[in-house]
């Protein structure tokens, strides 16, 4: 790890979920399509507000208003290069609540690392609500972050707040940490070498959920589901394994509370980046797990409606591509209880990511790894509504 005066090399790693070079030519265009799916009839997609910070992880809160989680655009900051380039970090990470048909956003200036044109950014990634107060989760960890002294205000929030679950409230715009939970499912994966040799350890929290005093979080980099209990004590709960051979490992980016008491736990990869690898996973509280599901594409967010219904949505539904040839159409699929599938939003929806549902719509972050001053073409992140009853 090298460190350059006020520079700081911050690795995103193999398992990051949003890379900036699928922007490099697959994004030019919203006209993109696909063949994965057959264009479905009906499903109109409805963009319900724009001008987006890298939109990820959506909720309902009690009130009725859309929280929404930006990750926001990076800065200035330069931070090193990794997988996906150089980064850049910034105090830009920001907590959307739309209502009434007006964004605000009651939470700013939280830890942001992006490319230098802000795309595909890390940051608050998840929320989820319970009464007055949001959970939400931020990326990564902070176990790349070299030992330098205090002073520097985006290398302080960035550890204070890399892999941090957080407890927010959007009436006074002031949160606080629960749990370091990047950092303790890094030290989980560092115990665990031998499951993942050639990437652990490893960790980067995506996804959270909270059910009483107790939180539970996928994790990408660290491919486990792990819980934090009312003390912020974090432990692991299932780890989601890839077959022998596998080129990636599972990459876990989700998880919903199912209405038999289990967790249904997503995959952006499964082990291949080629479409179909994605899987979904049954975990139960004692830690039994097994594949519910297969033959999804990149899903990154998930969720149920009232009626049992499960859905997901693909991020690219030809398959991880982080090359120039990378296609950007995704699409949300509804899984019914007894598995019948039924897909929405193709040809519609682009780098899809997180899921809300309410009233007989799904409200789906779009364009999710856009900033808010729009990426090719002037796209910018979005949110949008689906009908699909349930």
């Amino acid at each position: 790890m090298s460190m350059r005066t006020s520079n700081i090399a911050i690795r995103v790693g193999a398992p990051a979920l949003l890379v900036a070079a699928l922007i490099a030519a697959g994004a030019t265009s919203a006209q993109a399509t696909t063949q994965a799916h057959p264009k479905p009839p009906g499903g109109t997609v409805q963009v319900v507000v724009s001008g987006l910070d890298n939109p990820r992880g959506l909720t309902f809160g009690t009130g009725g208003q859309l929280l929404i989680a930006e990750a926001g655009h990076g800065g200035t900051l330069p931070l090193g290069g990794g997988p996906e380039g150089d980064q850049y970090g910034g105090l830009t990470g920001k907590l959307g609540v739309w209502a009434n048909g007006v964004l605000t956003h009651p939470v700013t200036g939280l830890f942001s690392a992006a490319d230098q044109s802000g795309l595909a950014a890390e940051g608050l990634v998840s929320v989820d609500a319970q009464g007055r107060w949001v959970t939400g989760q931020i990326a990564l960890n902070t176990s790349p972050i070299p030992p330098v002294p205090p002073g520097n205000p985006i290398i302080d929030a960035a550890r204070a707040q890399l892999g941090r679950t957080i407890a927010i409230d959007p009436r006074s715009g002031r949160w606080a940490p629960i749990a370091a939970t990047g950092d303790a499912d890094y030290a989980w994966t560092a115990a665990h070498k031998d499951l993942v040799p050639d990437q652990f350890p490893d960790a980067n929290p995506n996804s959270v959920i909270v059910l009483g005093n107790t939180r539970y979080v996928a994790d990408a980099g660290a491919n486990i589901l792990a819980k934090v209990d009312k003390n912020g004590s974090v432990s692991t709960v299932a780890f989601m394994g890839v077959p022998a051979g596998s080129v990636t490992d599972s990459v876990s980016t989700c998880v919903a509370k199912a209405p038999d008491g289990s967790f249904y736990v997503t995959e952006l990869l499964g082990g291949t980046y080629a479409p179909g690898g994605a899987r979904v996973w049954q975990v139960w509280p004692n830690g039994t797990a097994r594949v519910k599901w297969t033959g999804f594409s990149t899903i990154q967010g998930c969720g149920f409606d009232g009626s049992g219904n499960f859905y997901v949505t693909e991020f690219q539904v030809n398959g991880l591509n982080p090359g120039p040839g990378g296609n950007p159409a995704g699409d949300l699929v509804k899984i019914s209880p007894t598995g019948q599938r039924t897909t929405y939003g193709t040809g519609q929806l682009f780098f899809p990511s997180g899921f809300a549902f309410r009233g007989g719509s799904a409200y789906v972050s779009n364009w999710s790894i856009m900033p808010a001053t729009g990426g090719p073409n002037g796209v910018s992140g979005q949110v949008v509504r689906i009908n699909v009853g349930g």
